[in-house]
């Protein structure tokens, strides 16, 4: 209850505590009244059931004691002491006629004989004993109550017969008693009453009840020889007020070893209580609601201007900083609220420089982690510049190397250009935008190209509506190149957008520089192309592959035709200038995956995973035909430039890498053989020729 109330509201809690002032006392007097009524009540109706049960106990006594020497006086009659038959048995009838409660009376003689009755055929029962009715007689004592087929109880008196001569016993007058007189005593004296009562014998044997209700209990006998009892009992469950009383109080030796027990259901007892209970309650009702209206009504004053600021609040809850904090009153909880919207422009100004820290910091993470890994020097240049694109949401852009011999930036990816453009853009160190951030090795943000005054120094033609950025690639104090970016919309690049290029722009240069470092261990110097090392290092690797994925792998090995004549005709500066033309327009003229290398001299292979016998033809004549269509020129003269290619395929020609490589050579043989600027395909037939 404690952490419940501490989590409830201040209006739940003043609510709480007007009723419990309102309603404790008040429950508390109720609660204490119903009890002492109900002990009133108890205390009533155990001091009536006593009164009752013993008027009851006692008006049963007198009427067997009455019965007892009733039948003690016939005993003394002449007539029956003389055992008359006839004037005993006329005298029996008019007694019988008189009291009702007799039911049967004989005379029996010494010799168990039955001398008079008013039952002619009536008998003794089995086991009576002439002996024990005398002690009976005596005693005082009854047997035992027997009930009628017709469901009337009765017992039987006795009474000793004494000779007038001598007083000595001469017979036992028995009578059959009808107790059906107490039945209807105890109905008469609980007529009224809401209690319901019983006669017990000394086992237990109902010998009257005042009604069917009335529920059928054990009471030991000796308990109630002792005392009185009144005490709760349960009945078949239900609780019941109980009154017990021995007829031995009156008589301990003569009276029989009878109970009287008077009973009331405990809600019938307690029916005037419950009915205060239920007043109380509405009483208690009525005072819970008037007292909830008047603690709504005060609480609400209170509350209303922190229902406000707590309404306001959840909008800061759901990051919503943008909604305005207002007052309801100009109150100390109205400068409460005042402080509150403070602190949500200052919440809102740090949230948005941590959403930027966060975004800033994952992106770096995302690119570095993509970019590390990355050593083709070609895919990486392509990854870096689609990642910083998409961050920066620029709509163009262009990765720029220089070339450390010559000077010249080139652009080596582009985003938004023409393919021709991209191709053709050279740019000296200190031209343009991108050679004068070369030769400062400073960042240059131009949030508008039409307005910036840097810019007009620098560009003074061509000049279009937008924003740029270009950073530098410089790692290890070398300069790379640049990364360079733009938006045809003025002002639309931020100081955050900036900060996050440069950083982005840092870690493009280290990723370059190590793959630049890498291609200088694995490509040859003069032609860019892997070198022969790398090529048997990446075969081995596709091969292992294919035998993997039950796949295909074709191996092109290229020759120039008539090398060493142009050579020899040319210069080896020319020759040189060859085979860089050669390895670029066999790089322009495969796939991504596919993998071209200098084998040594003027050859050159390439690897085509995934490709069979018929699929390698195809890459194998789109080189071959891009260099015999190459206008290649000396002195500005054209100069005719073809080559010979010879294919085989793993595993449906060769089935290793030495048979691979010794069969497509065979297939380039043939090629030159047969002719030269052609592509051949191994067939057995070659082996022979």
């Amino acid at each position: 209850m404690k952490n419940l109330l501490s989590k409830a509201g201040i209006q739940a809690r003043l609510t709480v505590s007007i009723l419990v002032v309102a309603l404790l006392p008040l429950t508390l007097l109720g609660l204490k009244a119903f009890n002492d009524q109900k002990e009133i009540i108890r205390k009533e109706v155990t001091a009536s059931h006593l009164e009752l049960s013993n008027t009851l106990a006692h008006g049963i006594y007198e009427n067997l004691e009455f019965t007892r020497r009733l039948l003690n006086s016939v005993g003394e009659l002449e007539a029956v002491k003389l055992m008359r038959k006839e004037i005993s048995e006329d005298f029996f009838e008019a007694l019988m006629r008189h009291f009702s409660f007799f039911k049967i009376m004989y005379l029996i003689n010494s010799d168990k004989e039955i001398v008079a009755s008013t039952e002619p055929s009536v008998k003794l029962p089995s086991n009576w004993l002439y002996s024990k009715a005398i002690q009976r007689s005596y005693q005082g004592s009854l047997s035992q109550v027997v009930t009628q087929p017709d469901g009337i109880p009765y017992m039987t008196l006795e009474s000793v017969i004494k000779s007038p001569q001598d007083s000595g016993i001469i017979g036992v007058l028995i009578s059959e008693v009808n107790l059906l007189n107490i039945k209807e005593l105890l109905r008469n004296a609980l007529k009224k009453s809401k209690s319901q009562g019983l006669v017990l014998d000394e086992v237990g044997n109902i010998i009257a009840k005042s009604s069917d209700k009335a529920r059928t209990l054990s009471i030991p006998v000796n308990e109630a020889l002792e005392e009185d009892i009144t005490r709760m009992k349960s009945i078949d469950g239900e609780p019941y007020l109980i009154t017990a009383v021995s007829l031995k109080k009156f008589d301990f030796y003569q009276a029989p070893n009878w109970i009287i027990v008077l009973q009331i259901p405990e809600e019938i007892a307690f029916e005037a209580a419950e009915k205060f209970k239920t007043r109380m309650t509405h009483i208690l009702v009525v005072t819970a609601l008037i007292a909830l209206v008047l603690s709504l009504l005060l609480s609400h004053s209170f509350t209303a201007p922190l229902n406000n600021l707590i309404s306001e609040a959840k909008y800061l809850s759901k990051g919503n900083f943008d909604h305005k904090i207002s007052p309801l009153h100009n109150d100390e909880i109205g400068d409460l609220t005042k402080t509150f919207d403070e602190m949500r422009i200052n919440l809102k100004e740090t949230r948005e420089d941590l959403d930027y820290r966060i975004l800033e910091l994952s992106t770096l993470y995302e690119v570095g982690k993509a970019i590390s890994s990355e050593l083709n020097f070609r895919k990486l240049q392509n990854m870096i510049l689609e990642l910083v694109v998409k961050v920066i949401k620029a709509d163009k852009g262009s990765l720029m190397l220089l070339d450390d011999a010559e000077k010249i930036l080139s652009i080596g990816v582009a985003v938004g250009l023409s393919e021709e453009i991209a191709r053709e853009t050279k740019m000296e160190i200190g031209q343009s935008i991108a050679g004068w951030v070369v030769r400062n090795k400073v960042p240059l943000f131009i949030k508008n190209v039409e307005t910036d005054e840097v810019f007009k120094s620098i560009k003074t033609q061509n000049v279009r509506t937008g924003t740029l950025m270009c950073m530098p690639l410089i790692a290890k104090e070398k300069i790379l190149g640049t990364l360079n970016v733009s938006k045809a919309e003025a002002e639309s690049f931020t100081e955050r957008d900036f900060e996050l290029f440069k950083n982005l722009a840092n870690q493009a240069a280290i990723a370059i520089d190590n793959a630049r470092l890498y291609r200088y261990a694995v490509t040859d110097e003069m032609t860019k192309l892997y070198n022969h090392r790398y090529f048997q290092q990446r075969l081995d690797e596709e091969l292992q592959r294919c035998d993997r994925y039950q796949s295909h792998l074709s191996l092109i090995i290229i020759d120039v035709d008539h090398f060493k004549a142009f050579n020899d005709t040319y210069g080896h500066q020319e020759g040189d200038r060859v085979l860089k033309t050669v390895a670029s327009l066999i790089e322009d003229n495969i796939r991504e995956i596919d993998i071209a290398a200098r084998y040594g001299g003027e050859e050159f292979t390439v690897i085509c995973p995934e490709k069979n016998t018929d699929g390698a033809i195809v890459p194998a004549e789109r080189i071959r035909k891009a260099i015999e269509q190459y206008d290649f020129r000396i002195n500005g003269q054209s100069v005719p430039l073809t080559i010979s290619t010879g294919i085989a395929c793993y595993p449906e020609i060769a089935n290793n890498k030495i048979d691979l490589i010794k069969k497509a050579d065979l297939a380039l043989y043939y090629s030159k053989k047969t002719g030269r600027n052609k592509t051949s395909l191994y067939h057995p037939i070659m082996e022979k020729s």
